[in-house]
């Protein structure tokens, strides 16, 4: 009998890349993992719902929860603060589950350090030019954050070394089958590298 091992699945890409669309296919494929949600400052979109897509908070109870260290990472981006609930993670581990955290590359990297057993993926966009094309279609910024999106996209590339593997989101089936392949030789304790 093949004992499976849970682990965090981290998925980083670029903002407009498509690791939250990425996220919610693997979650919505696979029964067994549980999507992390984030807290976070930011305010919140119309599109969005507090304790679904992420816990809001103000920055002055964010702050309160780093000095109380309930972070596994936190990170500030954009000027706003995100990052993963300890509590979430150790709970949906232990309840023999993987947890799934689309964060950006700051966070994952100490999210790394902290956690070494995790899975660690990036994703690229299929160009710069896509990319660009992906945010200016989500009309949820102005030119400037995108500007600044895109300048941010190339130094988190650069961070592409830490991650076990990368993909390309050419195709949200296909790269989700992936990430989902990959999950699975992980947690049988097969290379995930070949």
């Amino acid at each position: 009998m093949t004992l499976k091992k849970y682990f965090p699945i981290i998925v980083s890409s670029p903002s407009g890349a498509g690791k939250n669309s990425v996220c919610d296919m693997v979650v919505e494929k696979c029964a067994n993992v549980v999507y992390s949600i984030s807290y976070t400052t930011r305010p919140i979109r119309t599109t969005e719902e507090d304790g679904v897509d992420y816990h809001f908070v103000s920055e002055e109870k964010f702050k309160k929860m780093i000095d109380e260290d309930r972070f596994l990472e936190w990170a500030q981006y954009l000027g706003y603060y995100y990052g993963t609930s300890k509590k979430m993670v150790e709970e949906v581990i232990a309840d023999e589950k993987y947890i799934i955290l689309a964060i950006e590359t700051k966070g994952a990297l100490k999210f790394m350090k902290r956690r070494p057993d995790a899975l660690s993926i990036f994703i690229f966009p299929p160009s710069m030019k896509e990319l660009e094309k992906r945010l200016r279609n989500r009309n949820t910024d102005s030119s400037e954050i995108i500007e600044t999106r895109l300048e941010n996209a190339r130094h988190e590339i650069a961070d592409c070394v830490y991650y076990d593997r990368f993909v390309i989101n050419d195709n949200l089936d296909r790269v989700s089958k992936e990430i989902i392949n990959l999950i699975e030789k992980k947690s049988k304790g097969l290379d995930i590298y070949g």
